[in-house]
């Protein structure tokens, strides 16, 4: 995702006990919320009318309209799901923000040739030495699994545990991605 706003570098974190304390995150963790839910919604909805429209459709000569009903009811159960699975990326993040705070990484790489299951491999640098880096972990935003966000790479906000996983988002909690250690 390009973002029109520039990379500061050395943007230091907030302060604050809590990362969801920051003005800043707490707008885009509600805005995240907020589009999570309205897909979700969203979704609902269609699978709700396609399912009635398949149930009211009782006359022999629409059987092909509720055939094609039927297919576009089972069809739109994948955005249903993946919208479902965004949330629970949502209520993640929402709940790490709770109990952590903000730390800077000075680095976040993508660790190519490692392939992980609903996700990127990437590492996190949380400190000056070159042996810093965190062990390879899944990195997924709540609607873009399987894109890079390569603003990370020069620097970016870490709330979370180091070594079992936590949040990544550029400077200002902008890009919240859900990190998790893997066992690829």
């Amino acid at each position: 995702m390009k973002s029109d706003l520039p990379v500061h570098q050395s943007a230091p974190p907030p302060t604050a006990p809590r990362a969801v304390d920051d003005p800043q995150t707490q707008s885009v963790l509600v805005a995240t919320w907020r589009r999570g839910l309205v897909r979700l919604v969203t979704w609902t909805v269609v699978w709700a009318l396609l399912t009635l429209a398949v149930i009211v459709i009782r006359d022999r000569d629409l059987e092909t309209v509720r055939a094609v009903f039927l297919l576009l009811m089972f069809v739109s159960l994948r955005p249903l799901a993946l919208a479902s699975l965004a949330m629970q990326c949502v209520r993640a993040i929402d709940t790490t923000l709770g109990n952590h705070s903000w730390q800077y990484c000075t680095s976040v790489r993508r660790v190519r040739g490692t392939r992980v299951r609903g996700g990127i491999a990437v590492q996190a640098k949380v400190g000056d030495d070159e042996g810093d880096w965190t062990p390879v972990m899944k990195a997924r935003a709540p609607f873009r699994w399987r894109r890079w966000t390569a603003e990370l790479e020069n620097g970016a906000w870490f709330a979370g545990d180091v070594r079992r996983g936590g949040v990544l988002a550029l400077p200002g909690g902008r890009a919240l991605t859900l990190v998790t250690v893997t066992d690829r």
